[in-house]
């Protein structure tokens, strides 16, 4: 049997988006259950379209839970805000003015852009440059303090997008080395520096802090945040479940900080906050 292109096409469509929105991982029975109790797809023309997006690369099977799950890929080109793309270290892309190409190591550190938090965080960091101006506002270059930088994704990202130095720290050796890779990756060495001094240890002021962190360790760095910002200063932070929120934002605005900015996908919350 000959699959009707137009069906494979429209299949195509409904299989990404249902992965991308998916808050849990699907299995390959899960995913037909689903796609054809809302459009009465015929499983043959459902597995011809999941093998083409397999072959193309756009989604891949993971192995985890014993079982086989469906995830997308992100071992390709991928846009996560309207200026910052993900490229994987090796892979050429043909980049159009204004775009912001962080390339990244396949390493097994935090931050290669297949979780939501760091797609957050991301655009909220983007936001902060450009619709917040904050360059334009800064009387010196940004200077950007970035907590638990795993692969130094958000360093690197502030730093491209115009800030004049990052620190990146981490706890992990590991993180600490794929961060400096990837900074070395990028031709920021000069300006994204990696540190395994504790944050309790960091003295200065910050233009912007970044943390994508879980909500405990975001909330017990209230007083630090209090110490290393200054007026206008920005606060990045994901991590954050939808259930976590609430109370962490009445936290950070009752006095000192008010809410810029406010990120959602697949449960999880990014927050940018600026010092007041």
């Amino acid at each position: 049997m000959k699959p009707n292109t137009d069906i494979i096409i429209k299949t195509k469509e409904y299989i990404f988006e249902s992965i991308s929105s998916s808050l849990e991982s699907l299995t390959f029975g899960m995913l037909y259950k689903k796609l054809n109790k809302q459009f009465k797809i015929q499983q043959y023309d459902f597995k011809s379209a999941l093998d083409e997006l397999v072959a193309e690369g756009e989604i891949y099977y993971s192995h985890k839970y014993g079982g086989s799950f469906l995830e997308i890929s992100f071992e390709k080109p991928t846009q996560i805000s309207k200026r910052i793309f993900i490229v994987p270290q090796r892979m050429k892309y043909s980049e159009k003015p204004n775009d912001i190409i962080i390339k990244i190591h396949s390493g097994i550190s935090f931050g290669r852009g297949d979780h939501p938090t760091t797609r957050l965080a991301l655009r909220c960091i983007d936001y902060v440059f450009e619709y917040n101006n904050i360059l334009r506002k800064s009387n010196d270059n940004p200077t950007v303090l970035d907590i638990g930088t795993g692969n130094g994704i958000l360093a690197i990202a502030c730093v491209m997008l115009g800030a004049g130095m990052a620190i990146g720290i981490d706890t992990d050796a590991c993180s600490r080395k794929e961060a400096k890779d990837n900074a070395e990756i990028n031709e920021l060495c000069n300006r994204v520096k990696i540190s395994d001094t504790p944050v309790e240890e960091i003295t200065g002021l910050f233009s912007i802090i970044t943390a994508n962190l879980r909500y405990p360790t975001l909330r017990s760095l209230y007083p630090v945040m209090l110490e290393l910002s200054r007026i206008n200063s920005k606060l990045i932070f994901s991590g954050i479940k939808v259930s976590e929120h609430e109370e962490l934002c009445r936290l950070y605005t009752k006095k000192h900080f008010k809410c810029i900015r406010e990120e959602r996908e697949k449960g999880w919350v990014a927050f940018a906050f600026q010092r007041v």
